[in-house]
């Protein structure tokens, strides 16, 4: 009898035990599905993805005014570098045109109805050397003027890109992929030109701030030169630097033709 109530209470124990055992999936079943393709995909996108290059750069010069000019000369004959630069006769100079200031060519696509009025433009950049490619932005550029007449300056210009298209004239090295992958690449970026007449009236101090910003969307397991990335910002920023300190010198250039004329 003792025997039976035994077996009996052990039968009735593991039977209410394996009730409660919660089965264990298989080792190399993926239970997670969404978790292995997340992290399958986070893998792959860092052999390709987005890159981004950004160039800033600052300069400025003075700009002197025309000895011709000393005086009340200068302002009788609205002769000024505010009168000059607050002008539709500036619009190409600020836009970059001129010498090695960085465009080539300049199209303007609407006719404002004032110089102080926001105006846009088309800028054909001049090449630009992109290992081993030779690219040509082509900017669509608003020009935007105000006269701020306040402690840091005498005036503000803004030139602001707003659409831009990228020619490739040759595929270099790297071969047909890239090229295609800078074809839709894309440019942001500004440029703000200000100046200030200095204490003796005879000088004013011109600044440039310049902010480039180039964005690729490269394509799966594209490969690409050791030090891609450290290269490509060396190249953007100095071509942000030269063409900048370039287009300053060109605008005090042209301000004295202008002056002179």
């Amino acid at each position: 009898m003792k025997r039976r109530l035994i077996a009996l209470a052990s039968a009735c124990f593991t039977n209410s035990a394996s009730a409660f055992v919660v089965p264990t999936p298989p080792i190399n079943k993926c239970t997670w599905p969404s978790e292995r393709i997340h992290r399958i995909s986070y893998a792959r996108t860092a052999l390709f993805g987005t890159i981004q290059f950004n160039g800033k750069a600052q300069a400025d010069l003075t700009a002197t005014v025309p000895q011709t000019l000393y005086g009340d000369t200068l302002t009788s004959n609205n002769r000024t570098l505010s009168s000059f630069l607050l002008s539709s006769d500036s619009d190409a100079i600020l836009l970059g045109m001129k010498g090695d200031g960085g465009v080539a060519q300049v199209v303007q696509l609407d006719s404002a109805s004032s110089p102080m009025s926001a105006s846009t433009w088309e800028c054909r950049q001049s090449s630009l050397e992109w290992f081993g490619m030779t690219l040509i932005p082509i900017f669509t550029n608003t020009l935007e003027r105000s006269e701020t007449l306040n402690n840091d300056s005498d005036g503000t210009v803004i030139i602001s890109i707003i659409d831009a298209t990228t020619q490739v004239e040759n595929g270099g090295k790297l071969g047909s992929a890239l090229a295609s992958a800078m074809r839709r690449s894309e440019f942001e970026g500004r440029n703000i030109v200000f100046w200030k007449e200095e204490d003796d009236a005879n000088n004013y101090k011109l600044v440039g701030d310049l902010e480039l910003k180039l964005t690729i969307n490269l394509p799966a397991f594209l490969p690409l030169p050791p030090g891609f990335n450290k290269i490509g910002s060396r190249i953007i920023e100095r071509t942000c630097r030269e063409r900048l300190r370039q287009n300053l010198r060109d605008i005090s250039n042209a301000y004295h033709d202008w002056a002179t004329s």
